[in-house]
């Protein structure tokens, strides 16, 4: 549960709305009090975005005709991708009380608040409901330390049916592209659901590639039928399947199979040729292009996978051969795993038609990434057109029980204010003012990776083999420093990301949660000043926000050994007219990191070691946002009885050995058996918060 933060009054009530597109997703921010001006018809008719995302953090409450307006919206936009997210306490009330306000809506996220019992001051907590689904209910009885007193704040008297709401609408997925949004944006630690079933897709004339991956067992088969048109070729390579378990998949194939000119199996997984495909499949429409083989090496006892071509070795296959390999470690013959029903399937499998145009696209959008193709499963229905004029029943009903909705308010008011006439608060947390980029819109086509444009901004997104980081520059007359810049806002992402997946909630709050204010208020900073880059306010805010990602990127660099990316996947670069006169640029970085990468930054930053005692890990580069002169070292957690003699405290860094630097716990060790070898104390320079680095010096006869 996040620390809670105190309120502050509402300064002001005009409803107002901001529009933002970040990639396939549109951001709605609401403000105020929604009423009438909101306009749901309209607001919901321009929607073009397959998922929309709706900010409700200083939406102060619902007036009577904005709910019938919000309702308009939720109809129009019934078959998108809906998410509410940080949803204030009065509107988050108004969605449960009143019925059908919520609609389809995901709620993502919402605001409580407590008051404290000895100073009476209100506190906040947000909630992310898919991590506190399973304690929703016990929310009533919770309580939180209060920040100003240290006494114990407990929750607002709510209805019981509040909490009760949330917790029993139906769990749900949240889209990936939304996921990567929120955890930019908002900081939120949501795991994407690898498991759950996917189908990505690109379509060229009478072309289809299907990318399928998670659990086949939650195939949807009719609407994948559907996505499947012309030539389709499936590419099969992160599908999880249950051979007992594929009634999906036939349901799927069958509907295919009378629908699709012809079905191409790229990429099938161990085992899933002899369980998936049936000798009837390959009768008829169905091709099979590739497909993974286990072979077993007899003398090192090595199990490998390796794909094999159909196209390549139709010949060998047909006599139930398959090409011969060798063992990636001994180099001895590899004996294939074949089974008599794999033999007997391997017999069968027909030759295909050359298609030039076929492979090239396929070459292409093999390599896409998954943001980068559609989503086939998104809904494609189409949005019902709204008559000027025209009045539904629903509006007539709305306006009959507008008393009901507005005695629902009153309860809510009864419920949550101290005073009938004290004015109604807000629960406000500092947020990063999105300024859209203010370049024209580019005449030239960008690579499909490049999802958004806002200067000085940077994403991560975990991806089935990899994670992605790309990085914004800020527009800069020289293109070698908007390609440096680029570059450092994509790898301090990258720590941001590494900082996030620590698994230890202690930790990982301690190396996240200060660190990322000062960024955040950085990064506010110059997005507030973007309006004028060439004020003195923007060169500023340029200035300090460089400085601080300087020193994470060279810190992290330094302690973060061979996992760190060291060059860049693919960069971009455009460049325009500057108001000043001259051309700037605006550069875009992508790092591919894989996950045993990831994982290894992960271990390397968050797993002790036990040094004269004493707990012990390498430095977390983001303390460099805390600390104008960190320069890495390594972190005592707990400080055993030789540090602890010459007050070396848990929070203190060992920064160097004698004269030479510490960079992480490994040169730490290995610097301390250095100096077994010579004579004299044991010489750390210490270094505790912003005070000068010291020399802690400990007698030999104490270090064992």
């Amino acid at each position: 549960m996040p620390s809670p933060k105190v309120i502050s009054p509402q300064t002001q009530d005009k409803y107002s709305l901001d529009k933002e597109t970040v990639g396939g997703t549109l951001l709605l921010t609401l403000h105020g009090t929604v009423d009438h001006a909101f306009e749901g018809k309209k607001v919901g008719a321009a929607v073009t975005a397959r998922k929309v995302v709706v900010d409700m953090r200083d939406a102060r409450r619902f007036a009577s005709w904005g709910m019938s307006e919000w309702m308009d919206f939720l109809r129009i936009n019934v078959n998108r991708d809906l998410y509410l997210v940080e949803c204030s306490t009065y509107s988050v009330s108004q969605l449960n009380l009143v019925t059908g306000l919520l609609g389809h809506a995901k709620l993502v996220s919402f605001y409580a608040s407590y008051r404290c019992g000895s100073c009476s001051k209100e506190l906040e907590s947000l909630f992310l409901v898919p991590q506190e689904r399973a304690h929703i209910r016990d929310l009533p009885e919770s309580s939180q330390v209060c920040a100003s007193c240290g006494g114990r704040a407990r929750l607002e008297e709510y209805p019981a049916a509040f909490f009760d709401a949330i917790a029993s609408r139906p769990a749900f997925d949240i889209d990936d592209e939304v996921v990567a949004l929120l955890h930019t944006r908002y900081g939120y630690d949501i795991a994407v659901d690898t498991s759950r079933f996917r189908a990505h897709r690109r379509v060229q004339k009478d072309y289809t590639y299907l990318r399928l991956s998670g659990d086949v067992t939650a195939l949807p088969s009719a609407p994948l039928v559907a996505a499947s048109t012309g030539t389709t070729v499936l590419d099969l390579e992160h599908l999880a399947f249950d051979p007992y378990e594929l009634t999906s998949w036939r349901a799927y194939m069958q509907g295919a199979r009378a629908t699709a000119k012809s079905l191409q199996l790229a990429a099938c997984p161990v085992g899933f040729l002899e369980a998936g495909v049936f000798p009837e499949d390959l009768h008829d429409k169905v091709k099979v292009r590739t497909f993974a083989l286990g072979y077993h090496c007899g003398r090192c006892a090595t199990d490998t996978v390796q794909m094999v071509d159909v196209a390549t070795h139709l010949e060998e296959l047909a006599g139930g051969a398959v090409p011969a390999a060798r063992c990636p470690k001994c180099q001895d013959s590899l004996a294939p795993q074949l089974t008599p029903g794999l033999q007997a399937r391997i017999r069968a499998l027909p030759a295909r038609d050359r298609d030039p145009a076929l492979d090239s696209f396929l070459a292409k959008a093999s390599q896409e990434q998954r943001a980068n193709l559609d989503d086939a499963l998104a809904p494609m229905a189409p949005v019902p057109a709204v008559v000027p004029g025209a009045r539904s029943t629903s509006t007539y009903v709305l306006g009959a029980v507008g008393v009901a909705a507005l005695c629902a308010m009153a309860v809510v008011a009864v419920l949550l204010l101290r005073k009938r006439d004290q004015p109604l608060p807000t629960l406000v947390a500092p947020t990063v003012p999105v300024v859209a980029s203010v370049a024209p819109k580019p005449a030239f086509e960008r690579p499909d990776w490049v999802q958004f444009d806002v200067p000085s901004s940077a994403y991560c997104q975990d991806l089935i083999n990899r994670m992605v980081c790309v990085g914004v520059s800020s527009y800069s007359k020289r293109r070698d420093d908007a390609v440096a810049e680029a570059s450092a806002v994509a790898l301090e992402e990258l720590v941001n990301a590494i900082g996030l997946k620590i698994a230890d909630p202690q930790l990982r709050n301690s190396v996240t949660t200060a660190p990322g204010a000062i960024r955040t208020k950085l990064l506010a900073d110059l997005t507030t000043a973007d309006v004028d880059r060439e004020s003195t306010a923007y060169h500023a805010a340029d200035a300090a926000l460089a400085a601080g990602r300087k020193r994470v990127v060279e810190s992290f660099r330094v302690s973060g050994g061979p996992a760190v990316p060291a060059q860049r996947s693919d960069w971009h670069w455009e460049e325009y007219d500057a108001k000043s006169g001259g051309t700037e640029f605006l550069v875009f970085v992508r790092y591919d990191i894989t996950l045993d990468a990831v994982k290894s930054l992960v271990d390397r930053y968050s797993t002790p070691t036990t040094v004269l005692g004493s707990s012990v890990i390498t430095a977390f580069p983001a303390a460099a946002w805390e600390h104008s002169d960190f320069a890495g070292g390594v972190l005592v957690r707990t400080a055993g009885r030789p540090l602890a003699d010459a007050k070396v405290a848990a929070g203190n860094l060992i920064t160097a050995v004698g004269d030479t630097r510490v960079a992480d716990t490994t040169s730490l060790a290995r610097q301390l058996q250095d100096w077994k070898a010579a004579t004299g104390p044991l010489r750390l320079e210490i270094k505790a918060g912003e005070t000068p680095a010291r020399v802690a010096e400990i007698p030999r006869n104490r270090v064992r």
